[in-house]
This record gives C-alpha cells, structure tokens and sequence, in this order.
C-alpha cells in the first residue's frame, strides 16, 4: 500500500472510530441516545476542547505542557474568591491574567533557561497547585454571581448552552491562527526542526514563549467555565485535564514529535474523548476502566499514525 494511501486511510479511520462508537453506544445504551444528553455533551466537552486546542500548539512545536490542569484550577479559584469578594466582572481580567503568568513562566523556563518543558511545566503544575491549595484551605469556595454562570456556561443561546459556543469560538481562532497565518506556519516549522527554523531567521523563542502565554491565558477561560458550571472552585478542579488533552490531540493526529497536526482533526478528537466518556459514564463503567481504555485508544493511535507514515516514522 502506497504511503498516501496509507495516511488518507488513517485519515478516515478516525471519523470512522466516532462514526462506530457512537453506533455501539446508542444500541447498548438508551439513556445515551437521548437527545438531551447527546446535546449535553457539547457542553461537557468545552473544558476539554479549550485545552485541547491549546495542546496542540504546544505538541506542534514539539514541546509538552503538563500544567494546563493545575493552572486552569488556580485560575478558577483565584476567579471564584474574586467573584465572592464582589470584585465582579474583574474578575474575569483577573482569570485570564493567572493563567498567562503561568503561561508565561513555562515560557521562560524553557526559553529564558533551557528548562526541558517536561520539567517546566511539572514546576509549574506543583506552584500552581500549591497556591490553589493554600488560597482554599482546602476548603470549597463558594460564590453567588448568576451573570457570570450564565456568560461562560449555563446561559443558552441558540439551543446550546454558553460554554459550548466558548468552545466554538476557541476552535475558529485557534483554527484561523494555525492554518492561515504566519505564526501557524512558524509553529509547525519550530515542530518540523527547530535548529532548521532558527537558521532560516524564524524567532523560536519569541514563538515558544507566545504559545506557552497563549495556553495559559487559555487556562483562565477553562477556569472560568469550569466555576461558571458548577458554582463552586476546588483546589483540584481541573487536575487531570492535562492527560486527557494530550489524548485528544494526539487522536486528532498530532505528532508527539511535532510539525504536523490541525485544530479540525483535534475537534474530532475531543468528541470522540467526549462521546466516550459520556458512554462510559450512562453505562456505569468505574474511573480506573474509563483510564485503561482511552489509554488503549492513544496507543492504538500511536500505532496506526505510525503505519501510515511507513514502517521507518518515529512513533
């Protein structure tokens, strides 16, 4: 089989993946193909997509970020304590502005002192835990604020709720930055080869620490949508969201090794993550399964990204 054929079928066998997935789920599961939870899960995918999405700048540069999770949490429980001390729509500047800091601390760890971004980001994941678990206590920060739930998650407005079309608008920015501008084309060459890119006059730092910015600031939106839809902040809020993102953009087709991947390919993705663990959920199936499969869903991956790129591609 020729190498285009190989990628075009890898291609379609994701959309092939959801396609049966959501077959098998809607036979098995009654529950599932109600209406009201097949919309649903365009509202529970938000968080994850938002951070998906800015995964995949991250991988395409070939760099990893392990903070998202933490970062989203302090973001969410700076922004809930905000939002109780009757700072109101501040808070919302304030969100953001958590998670650029952090952002761009990752940035300048791996840019400013040659940090490996595995080790920066798991620095910055331990801070950023840490000041969430000392501003709570501990404890749950409640907050009363029904314009704030209804702006970045419980609002509806076209027949969806508002975190959904966060989402929406998350993916054609990101999309637009990727596929039609020239910072999209200088991330995905610093992915291709960095040393290549620096010696064609591209500035590799200044895009590194822009995408590790940029994901941060991201962060205090997935925060915000994550207090918006429950009411509440947890020093643990967000923790885990890290590997799920990183599972999303690489089932979109995002190389680990960077320079290649898309926003579309990881909105897909996202809801093929999404879809499974609605399912999962309807059907009962306990955490740790829920961890062990997605798991076997990344190495399959892995695998077949690899076979259509010829026995001799990296993994």
């Amino acid at each position: 089989m020729s190498a285009a054929l190989r990628a075009r079928t890898a291609d379609l066998g994701l959309a092939i993946a959801l396609i049966g997935l959501v077959t098998a789920l809607m036979v098995l599961s009654p529950a599932f193909r109600d209406p009201s939870n097949l919309l649903g899960i365009g509202r529970q995918v938000a968080i994850l997509g938002i951070a998906a999405a800015a995964m995949t700048f991250v991988i395409l540069m070939g760099e990893i970020d392990l903070s998202v999770g933490a970062v989203a949490s302090a973001a969410a429980v700076v922004t809930a304590l905000a939002l109780a001390q009757g700072y109101g729509v501040w808070a919302i500047p304030i969100a953001v502005a958590v998670g650029a800091a952090f952002g761009l601390l990752n940035g300048a760890l791996v840019v400013g002192l040659g940090v490996p971004a595995f080790i920066a980001t798991l620095v910055s994941f331990f801070i950023a835990q840490g000041v969430a678990l000392t501003l709570t206590g501990g404890q749950t920060i409640l907050f009363a604020a029904a314009w704030f739930r209804d702006l970045f998650a419980t609002g509806v407005v076209l027949g969806q709720r508002t975190a959904f079309w966060w989402l929406l608008a998350v993916f054609v920015a990101l999309g637009w930055l990727l596929a039609r501008t020239r910072f999209g084309a200088q991330v995905r060459a610093i992915g291709g080869d960095a040393q290549s890119a620096a010696m064609l006059g591209l500035p590799v730092g200044r895009v590194r620490l822009i995408v590790f910015t940029m994901t941060g600031a991201l962060m205090g939106l997935v925060g915000m949508i994550l207090i918006a839809r429950i009411g509440n902040a947890r020093a643990d809020g967000a923790i885990g969201l890290e590997f799920d993102a990183i599972a999303a953009a690489v089932i979109g087709g995002t190389r680990l090794g960077g320079g290649y991947g898309s926003i579309p390919r990881t909105a897909l993705g996202v809801v093929l993550i999404g879809v499974l663990n609605n399912g999962l959920a309807i059907m009962n199936v306990d955490f740790n399964t829920q961890q062990v499969i997605k798991g076997a869903l990344v190495v399959g991956v892995v695998l077949i990204d690899r076979w259509a790129r010829g026995k001799g591609g990296p993994a």
